[in-house]
């Protein structure tokens, strides 16, 4: 009943009319979390507009018609699109949302994909990898013959291999969930990518769910009694990276009952602010809690990139948790693939983290307490 009340929300809310230069078209769907896209209704047809799908873009926007009917142009997609190639794992975790994974004929990094039935088709060579970044294999990307290639740009570079592709009638569309600054934005995406497949609405669907289910779990935090002092990251070469207040890790930290230690230090911050050893260590010693630490999977191998770390607070209670527990043999880390949409899942386990006796039922799913 309450999906069925949110998705009737859902669609009376993005119903909207709006003006253009080219006449006047239908929200289908405005999202409520993400900033970078939107979808309309024009005619029989769908428009997904992506705006700056790239760090540091301003003012980029790319338009995309999705029809049912035969077209050429370079940014008009048949739907519902049968064979295509995703360059991120994310984009698999998108796809999976809606139960479309026997459409990937192609990926990206396959030995880092966590999802199963993906990994089996790898094997069995069903699915192959098409390279990476500026060495993607154009000669096998032919040979998929993909109605389209789901793509992430990190600087803008990527337009060369767009034109590239243009050149050989293959259609590219840019994703931008891992620019979000919450958890929900980078989940709400999968409305996005569902488009493609005419699975629009059972995405909105899920999606409505999954909003209530975080917010519900978000209240929960809120109104806990206390809030632990929370670190996040650990050194690599000697540099540690504090992300932003306004990042979405940081959101999810807050939306958790935990303190960012640094969250005065990183208000101006757009990305990560690469910092010194030093600098942390003197403002860390009392942190309760620690999380995320790269690659970490002990405390051991956390001790040897600075004797000093074994001082803070939460090092010495064992209180030092890392998102590595749903690893795979070649380390491809599941937390950044089906965690994508699954954001009231790790919302559950730092609540679990934070405040163990709001959620004692709760097996932490993607995150491990370092030994």
């Amino acid at each position: 009943m309450l999906a069925v009340i949110f998705f009737i929300s859902a669609c009376r809310q993005n119903n909207a009319k709006i003006e253009t230069d080219g006449g006047q078209r239908e929200i289908y769907y405005q999202p409520t979390f993400s900033e970078r896209f939107v979808i309309e209704n024009v005619g029989d047809d769908k428009r997904l507009t992506v705006h700056n799908p790239w760090q540091d873009s301003r003012d980029i926007k790319f338009t995309y018609t999705l029809t049912e009917n035969d077209n050429d142009g370079v940014h008009t997609i048949k739907i519902p699109v049968e064979r295509v190639i995703c360059l991120s794992s994310t984009h698999i975790a998108f796809i999976d949302f809606i139960n479309k994974t026997d459409k990937i004929v192609g990926v990206s990094g396959a030995d880092y994909i966590s999802n199963e039935n993906i990994r089996r088709s790898i094997e069995s060579r069903q699915i192959v990898d098409v390279g990476y970044e500026n060495y993607l294999s154009y000669e096998i990307i032919a040979s998929l013959k993909p109605d389209v290639i789901f793509a992430y740009g990190v600087d803008g570079e990527l337009g060369k291999t767009e034109a590239k592709l243009n050149e050989m009638g293959i259609k590219l569309v840019y994703i931008g969930e891992y620019l979000e600054k919450t958890l929900l934005a980078k989940a709400e995406w999968a409305v996005a990518m569902a488009a493609f497949f005419g699975e629009e609405e059972k995405a909105v669907k899920e999606f409505k769910k999954i909003e209530y289910e975080y917010n519900q779990l978000k209240e929960l935090a809120r109104n806990a009694a206390s809030k632990p002092k929370v670190l996040i990251n650990a050194p690599y070469r000697d540099v540690w990276y504090l992300p932003s207040s306004k990042s979405a890790i940081i959101n999810l930290l807050n939306d958790a009952g935990g303190q960012y230690i640094f969250e005065t230090e990183t208000q101006n911050a757009k990305e990560s602010n690469p910092v010194n050893i030093e600098y942390v260590y003197s403002k860390a010693l009392d942190a309760d809690t620690w999380i995320n630490l790269n690659n970490e999977t002990s405390l051991r191998q956390l001790q040897s990139l600075d004797g000093r770390l074994v001082s803070i607070s939460a090092f010495q209670n064992g209180n030092v948790y890392n998102n590595t527990k749903r690893l795979n043999p070649k380390g491809g880390n599941d937390f950044w693939e089906s965690g994508t949409v699954n954001p009231q899942t790790v919302l559950k386990d730092l609540i679990k983290i934070f405040h163990p006796e709001l959620l004692p039922e709760h097996q932490l799913f993607y995150y491990r307490q370092l030994e």
